[in-house]
């Protein structure tokens, strides 16, 4: 069985690169012929073989009759070539699923062989879903030192990136402390604990004083106190307010607290209004072009999926695509350019929505911002201009809705535009969308 399929994989390469791949409708079809070369490695692997060997065959067929088309205009043959592209498409995927479930079994299993043999190389497709991505990465830290896969250290690499990338704007969680011993807060924390003492009961309370609501995370211990109320460990403090955490009454003996807390920016709690229509987030009128959409191949991926890159002059002036109120800008900067050492040198405007979510708007012009933290704006306020500043390959501006997923953790969120020419699900890579 085994030296059939290795057979049938060196006959259908030596004809694909002989041939090459059609050019009739090439967005589906290379994809799918081009996996065969990654697939020789999976082969190999017991009940999977014969899944691929029926694919490596309908391969086969589909490419030949591929190559005839190309040759014809008859547009019934090209129909037919489309359903059975489709077909073929159907078999990957059923393929991939298999592969899938056989990194999870690995996994379960505690196999690093087999799971290695499976992620060692990169097929659309593969460790797509996200929960049976962090089990991969979690599985793969415990067992690097034996062998290191190409395609997630790959993974990984990239990740690291876009977290490192998006650190200005979507901000990394803050970690801090406090205790029974500590002194006075430090009026420079945005986010802190406070305790206050009356007779025997001790009230415990986080404040925050950022413009925009956050997600706490807190971890507690105590020796010789009884808990009066009970306590969620992941709370959200809204914009410029106090919350009421603990209270704690004094036991015997000597008694003490301490805790452990982590906070991000936004509302775990927040729902998107997903029937609110944005407006694009330049002059009416104007015209700009999708550089990167959603889930884009360069940095629109894990959290920052759902980002938007509009190409513009710099100078451009930016509006705001819906009302709610400034909660974090920065306009010092004037460094830019296609480098990791520019992550952190990008100037932004941040606004809070009335349903809880922030957006963004990116890679603005040094001086660029005309808006003040703390203010009110209307949908379609000029609130900077665009620019070329931070991680950035040319001139563009990078605009993003999120919301808190966790204390540690936030996510982009899909949006819906509206234009002249009606209403934009998601924007398209190299169109061109005018305001409305």
């Amino acid at each position: 069985m085994l030296l059939r399929v290795l057979l049938t994989t060196f006959i259908l390469f030596s004809s694909l690169f002989g041939e090459g791949y059609p050019k009739t409708f090439s967005q589906l079809g290379s994809p799918l012929f081009s996996s065969l070369k990654p697939l020789q490695q999976y082969s190999t692997i017991e009940s999977l073989n014969v899944v691929i060997e029926k694919f490596q065959q309908s391969c086969n067929v589909v490419l030949r009759h591929g190559l005839q088309v190309d040759k014809t205009t008859e547009k019934k043959a090209k129909i037919e070539y489309l359903l059975e592209l489709r077909v073929l498409q159907k078999e990957y995927d059923y393929l991939v699923h298999l592969i899938n479930e056989k990194i999870s079994q690995a996994i379960k299993n505690d196999n690093y062989e087999l799971f290695f043999r499976l992620t060692n190389l990169e097929l659309e497709g593969v460790l797509k879903s996200s929960n049976l991505r962090n089990r991969a990465f979690e599985f793969y830290s415990e067992n690097v030192d034996t062998n290191k896969s190409l395609y997630l250290e790959k993974i990984i690499k990239e990740e690291k990136l876009i977290a490192q990338t998006s650190r200005e704007f979507y901000e990394q969680s803050v970690k801090d402390s406090y205790n029974s011993k500590s002194k006075k807060r430090d009026p420079k924390k945005k986010v802190f604990m406070s305790a206050i003492q009356k007779g025997n009961t001790i009230y415990v309370s986080l404040e925050n004083r950022n413009f925009y609501d956050v997600t706490v995370k807190v971890k507690s211990k105590y020796k010789n106190l009884i808990q009066l109320k009970d306590e969620q460990q992941t709370v959200v403090v809204k914009a410029k307010s106090t919350l009421k955490y603990a209270e704690l009454k004094l036991g015997s003996g000597t008694n003490s607290y301490s805790y452990s807390y982590r906070w991000i920016i936004g509302n775990k709690d927040a729902v998107h209004d997903d029937t609110y229509l944005y407006r694009l987030p330049y002059a009416k009128g104007e015209s700009h072009r999708v550089s990167q959409g959603f889930n884009g191949s360069h940095t629109h991926k894990g959290r920052s999926a759902y980002a938007v890159d509009f190409a513009m002059k710099i100078g451009t002036k930016i509006y705001a695509a819906r009302e709610g109120v400034v909660v974090k800008t920065k306009s010092n900067s004037n460094s830019g350019g296609n480098s990791k050492k520019f992550r952190s040198s990008g100037n932004y405007v941040t606004i809070a929505h009335p349903d809880g979510t922030l957006a963004t708007y990116y890679h603005l012009k040094q001086r660029g911002v005309v808006v003040k933290v703390g203010q009110k704006v209307q949908r379609g306020l000029h609130i900077a201009y665009s620019g070329n500043t931070g991680y950035s390959s040319g001139p563009h501006l990078h605009f993003a809705l999120f919301k808190a997923m966790s204390a540690n953790k936030t996510h982009t969120l899909p949006m819906k535009f509206v234009s002249q020419k009606g209403v934009v699900l998601k924007p398209k890579v190299g169109t061109q969308y005018r305001a409305k």
